[in-house]
């Protein structure tokens, strides 16, 4: 295992397929991750749908994830106009060695 990494640190080459292949192992994953969680939500979506058309009531359970998913939603918005206001600036600050 020793002689792997230092293989690696050796062999530019080699250390940039290597990232390569665990980013794209890395993004293979959060793909199914994705995936999964647009399932999940259409299920979810479809069982409060048959709820509301059987005129069942809703659960609290449900109506909690709904109310967490709105925060969720409504903060990550946020976060993003944060980034897009500021993001660049860090990224200059970042690459400043002046400090």
């Amino acid at each position: 295992m020793e002689q792997f990494f230092t293989t690696l640190s050796a062999n530019p080459l080699y250390l940039a397929v290597a990232v390569i292949a665990a980013i794209a192992v890395l993004l293979l994953f959060l793909r199914k991750i994705l995936r999964l969680l647009v399932i999940l939500t259409a299920v979810l979506v479809l069982y409060v749908a048959y709820l509301k058309w059987s005129g069942e009531r809703v659960p609290d359970a449900v109506r909690e994830i709904e109310k967490n998913a709105v925060e969720f939603f409504r903060k990550g918005g946020e976060v993003l106009r944060d980034f897009q206001k500021d993001g660049m600036g860090f990224v200059d600050d970042f690459g400043d060695d002046s400090n």
